[in-house]
């Protein structure tokens, strides 16, 4: 199991403070003396708020016997008092959020570590694309650490609601039974709320999956969107989903802000008996009014405590949405396993066996029963009309996913007990997706192997016939190629793709499509680059062009998932199969 599926965060009580506190408490439990810290400053703010009733009384008290001493006194006490509770809260407000902070950080690298370990079917069948993704990262974190920041009520307030209701209980317990009567029903409604805010989270959150994918692109794809005048398209589009957006954005906003209403509402109800009882114990002398000012501030106080409580409590519903979506990412099984106990390359391999290979997309089959053995050296190219495997038969092999059946077998090794990462360092891949990162033409070329950065660029730059372009740009091989290699033409960023591979210097070596993308010139200088590329080494080619393969050792032609024919070109020319048709329909 990876490490991102050993730290799952799923609440067990959705939107309860137990239940996410429990979730989350791997990650807050490094930073339990700073949790400490705040619990103690909670507890000593409503400490020191919860003696203002009563400082107030005595106050009110020392006013009315003409205690000037005690009436000069006490304002400072009150004073102090508040003083203190601010700096406190400051600390107390501070560390949480710092905490919140640190989690999100550790939440968005565990997130990072399960896309990067993700098999390509994951990909391929998630609905909402990588922009999706980058919502979750981005979006979903900031509502957890927003509600990870409002634990810092539910640590603090409930000491206040304690305190409050102990000096309201002291003073009159009849006046605090006719307020607490009240909070059943508030508690009911809050419960109802809670529900409807975590339906319309989680479409909230989808939604704004949406606004980000269509924005990506809109981005990815600005040169076909102006091409094909599609901006009124995607301008409709985005605002489409940004009014969906806002509509789920209204439902959660009057939910959220029902609940004051609800709050305040309620002291108004229990105002209207609560008054008349302190009047009829005024008049019976059962009451004097400096202490039913200093019950009605700790009124206050606890009314502005529950309502704390309140939003806290909601924050902490859209909290365990957002915890809910991002273990669905982490929770999933679609990662290539590593094996129990890895076992090195076999150096000394000398052919690649596919061993009665079936390969499924969900219920969709792509590939049946392949058999077939390279031997090392051999050059094999794989043919056929798209979505007929060739792809997968290579995809396969760098495990970017694992077969359904059959094995694959390297120097008689299984694949799939071989370490991944030492795998994967004994193949090359040249694809028509030519992916360069946003950097310098070297670090384009150097990722081919990281582990040996003294070792010169230049040959590979050569071999790679990419010597003359590289020489014309001003900053040379520090020329940064802009975002996916947009500063260079198609040509060019093929040759530095095919300098990357010969850099990583690996034995095996994938040409999926190429040179598909090129025009002729292109075409030609890359393919003097790739001839360089494959001398020595074991080569599968995937090409729709038969002048790319026409002097493979072998060809594996492909219909519907199955090898049809196979043999050399000349071999397969004579037979008049699927090769034959595919060589005049291409003269």
């Amino acid at each position: 199991m990876d490490s991102a599926n050993r730290h799952q965060v799923k609440p067990k009580k959705p939107g309860s403070f137990v239940g996410i506190l429990k979730a989350i408490w791997p990650d807050v439990a490094e930073y339990r003396g700073t949790i400490v810290a705040v619990f103690i400053f909670g507890a000593l703010i409503s400490g020191l708020k919860s003696l203002s009733p009563e400082i107030l009384n005595r106050l009110i008290h020392a006013w009315e016997i003409g205690d000037k001493e005690m009436a000069f006194r006490w304002p400072f006490a009150l004073g102090g008092a508040w003083i203190l509770s601010n700096i406190f809260t400051y600390f107390h407000l501070f560390w949480m959020k710092y905490i919140g902070e640190q989690i999100a950080v550790k939440f968005r690298r565990r997130l990072m570590d399960k896309y990067l370990t993700l098999n390509m079917s994951f990909y391929h069948e998630f609905q909402r694309g990588s922009a999706g993704l980058m919502s979750r990262m981005m979006n979903d974190i900031y509502v957890i650490q927003d509600g990870i920041n409002n634990l810092a009520a539910v640590l603090r307030e409930p000491f206040m609601v304690v305190g409050a209701l102990t000096f309201a209980l002291y003073k009159d317990w009849q006046l605090t039974l006719v307020v607490l009567l009240f909070l059943p029903f508030v508690m009911l409604v809050l419960k109802q709320i809670a529900r409807s805010l975590r339906k319309y989270g989680h479409l909230n959150q989808e939604s704004m999956e949406d606004l980000t994918k269509t924005l990506k692109e809109s981005l990815d794809g600005s040169r076909i969107v102006q091409s094909y005048n599609l901006e009124n398209e995607m301008q409709t589009r985005f605002y489409e989903q940004a009014k969906k957006f806002l509509s789920y954005r209204k439902k959660i906003l009057s939910r959220e802000e029902f609940s004051s209403p609800i709050s305040e509402s309620m002291t108004v109800l229990v105002l209207v008996p609560l008054l008349i009882l302190v009047g009829h114990k005024i008049f019976n002398k059962e009451l004097a009014i400096g202490e039913f000012t200093g019950f009605l501030f700790a009124l206050g106080l606890l009314s502005d405590s529950i309502k704390k409580i309140q939003n806290a409590y909601i924050k902490l519903q859209q909290c365990s949405v957002a915890l809910e979506r991002m273990n669905h990412i982490l929770s999933s099984d679609s990662t290539v396993p590593q094996p129990a106990t890895p076992r090195p390359f076999p150096l000394d391999w000398q052919e690649i066996e596919y061993k009665d290979v079936n390969f499924s997309f969900g219920e969709h089959p792509v590939l049946s029963n392949i058999s077939f053995t390279v031997k090392r050296g051999e050059k094999i190219a794989l043919l056929g009309m798209s979505g007929g495997g060739k792809s997968t038969i290579v995809n396969l092999l760098e495990r970017f996913f694992d077969p359904t059946d059959g094995q694959i077998l390297i120097g008689g090794l299984p694949i799939n007990e071989i370490d991944l990462k030492d795998l994967r360092n004994h193949i090359a891949l040249v694809s028509q997706d030519t992916f360069l990162f946003s950097d310098t033409i070297e670090k384009n070329i150097r990722i081919g192997d990281m582990s040996n950065p003294q070792e010169p660029i230049e040959p590979a730059i050569e071999m790679a016939n990419a010597k003359e372009f590289v020489s014309r740009c001003k900053e040379g091989t520090q020329t940064i190629v802009g975002d996916s290699g947009s500063r260079l033409s198609g040509g060019e960023k093929q040759r530095i793709s095919i300098a990357r591979a010969i850099y990583k210097n690996a034995p095996i070596l994938i040409l999926d499509e190429a040179t598909s993308a090129l025009d002729s010139n292109s075409e030609q200088e890359v393919q003097k680059g790739l001839e360089k590329l494959m001398e020595g080494r074991t080569a599968f080619i995937i090409a729709h062009r038969l002048s790319t393969i026409v002097n493979a050792d072998r060809i594996l032609v492909l219909k519907e998932g199955q090898i049809v024919e196979h043999g050399s070109h000349e071999v397969l020319l004579t037979q008049k199969g699927e090769y034959f048709r595919y060589y005049h329909l291409q003269r």
